[in-house]
């Protein structure tokens, strides 16, 4: 069995859904929960988007 690398189970549902969570709590607690969810959701696309990158490179 190949061992797979940390970055191959991620994928850019995941990074929307992760830093989308992680926004709903900042929001929570800074009491503005749309502004955090969208700059969660931001990030998240971001990050998905980069490790999606890396993967087609190797």
């Amino acid at each position: 069995m190949k061992k797979q690398r940390f970055t191959g189970f991620w994928n850019m549902g995941t990074f929307i859904w992760l830093c989308s969570a992680i926004g709903i709590v900042l929001g929570a607690l800074l009491q503005n929960v749309v502004l955090w969810l969208c700059l969660g959701a931001c990030i998240g696309v971001l990050l998905g988007a980069i490790t999606s990158i890396n993967k087609t490179k190797e």
